[in-house]
């Protein structure tokens, strides 16, 4: 199953000194929700703190207690460098991929580099009673209550399954292919991605392909040049290179770091 793999705390040594970062998988919101996540600093930030945000295909609802805001937050194709200074208090949901577009209606590139309020587009259910919250564990089972709600009636997933799909085989993968399992021409194939993921049927593989590699990397006993192979990567150098671009250090580095 696709799970995308947000690791600031391998990226970055400050973050994991003073940073923390955690997810909750919700079992009722699998097919909807990649995780509820939360983010707290452990005391005062007196020095800015970087927290590099892999592309991941998600769009993520942002609750920020300190400035008590809350809004959408579409991805970039490129490793975003967040800022985060002073006091940080967030808890936010990682909506899977083509679920913002399920569930509003919204195409998902109008979101894409983007934050937008959250009550410009959930026009139904207020959720800012989460701010009298507290305590970390009834604010998960508020915005998890949220989440069942606004995904009761919804059946059909067909462009998450898509989505597992290639996540499963993104080396044989390519546009034409998707194009022809689809039966659209690939004019058409790539104005659903837009609207259903934000970005075209190649960068989302690409995106696919190295969350693919660091879950291999982080949870399989695997050598790189296995990982390469089977995530379609030409040579070793290749994969390396790629890994290096979104994540700024090396396959091995990573793999020294989560020791």
């Amino acid at each position: 199953m696709y799970y995308p793999k947000q690791i600031p705390y391998l990226l970055n040594e400050e973050f994991r000194k003073n940073i923390e970062y955690k997810e909750y998988n919700i079992k009722e919101l699998e097919n909807y929700c990649m995780c509820i996540w939360t983010m707290k600093s452990k005391t005062t930030l007196y020095k800015t703190i970087s927290n590099n945000i892999l592309p991941d295909a998600c769009i993520d609802i942002v609750i920020d207690f300190v400035n008590n805001t809350i809004c959408f937050a579409g991805f970039s194709k490129e490793t975003i460098d967040f800022k985060l200074d002073k006091k940080i208090d967030y808890v936010g949901a990682r909506l899977n991929p083509s679920i913002f577009y399920l569930l509003f209606n919204i195409p998902a590139d109008k979101i894409m580099d983007n934050e937008i309020s959250f009550d410009d587009i959930e026009t139904e259910i207020s959720i800012n009673k989460i701010f009298n919250l507290d305590n970390t564990n009834e604010r998960i089972e508020y915005l998890k209550e949220y989440l069942l709600q606004k995904t009761k009636e919804q059946k059909e997933m067909p462009f998450m399954e898509v989505v597992e799909e290639l996540y499963k085989n993104p080396k044989e993968q390519s546009v034409t292919d998707i194009a022809k399992k689809f039966g659209y021409n690939e004019r058409h194939l790539y104005r659903l991605f837009k609207i259903n993921y934000g970005v075209s049927p190649k960068v989302l593989l690409n995106i696919l392909r190295l969350h693919l590699c660091l879950t291999l990397i982080l949870e399989k006993n695997m050598n790189l040049v296995d990982i390469a192979n089977l995530c379609g990567f030409y040579d070793q150098s290749h994969f390396i290179k790629e890994i290096k671009k979104y994540t700024g250090i090396s396959p091995l580095k990573i793999i020294e770091d989560c020791k």
